[in-house]
């Protein structure tokens, strides 16, 4: 069965860990990664890719620093078939970079794309993020979520609201690095019990 294609939130605010865990989860276990940054001070680890034809012929993972909206079109153009990661997405990723965001939220299986977006708070979140979202990977945050309840069934709201206070417990004892992963969409669960069936 075809896996679909996953948009990803990862949200915490600085130092919970959101950095670690995409490169030991997504950057060194996958064939090819995009980091979008706009802060040239990250990701030193990995080689600036700046061109189309960079981007094109990408092979294993990169990091691109965002300028302007630019930047976003030309990945929108010429990334296929890899983890798209948009790091610190509240710099350049709004509600007014509509039409790029809508179509790979919506083409993103096309293109072979994995979304990560990666963000301090959830109300720094354009709300489709939330319409098409797989996963939500929570990490410590001090922020109010009933601003966006109006983006998610009661259900899933319910959810993210007891993981925060959970996380937040789990911080205050000690465990700064705590998170909680959130199934976001439920086709996904069945399309892994569709899946575990046909085995």
């Amino acid at each position: 069965m075809e896996r679909k294609a996953e948009l990803n939130i990862l949200v915490g605010i600085n130092g919970t860990g959101k950095t670690t865990f995409i490169n030991e989860n997504i950057v060194k276990k996958l064939d090819k990664c995009l980091v979008v940054t706009p802060d040239t001070a990250e990701w030193k680890q990995l080689p600036i890719v700046s061109t189309a034809d960079e981007i094109r012929s990408l092979k294993g993972s990169a990091r691109i620093i965002y300028e302007d909206s630019e930047t976003l079109l030309m990945i929108k153009e010429n990334f296929f078939g890899g983890a798209l990661i948009l790091d610190d997405a509240m710099a350049y990723l709004n509600e007014q970079t509509p039409n790029m965001m809508q179509y790979l939220y919506i083409r993103r299986r096309q293109f072979g794309i994995d979304l990560y977006i990666v963000a301090h708070g959830l109300r720094q979140l354009p709300p489709k993020c939330f319409t098409f979202a797989s996963w939500l990977i929570l990490f410590n945050s001090v922020e109010n979520f009933s601003g966006r309840k109006q983006e998610l069934v009661p259900e899933l709201y319910n959810k993210v609201v007891d993981a925060q206070d959970r996380i937040r417990k789990k911080v205050q004892s000690g465990n700064p690095y705590y998170y909680e992963i959130i199934l976001m969409d439920q086709q996904i669960k069945g399309m892994y019990v569709a899946a575990q069936k046909n085995k």
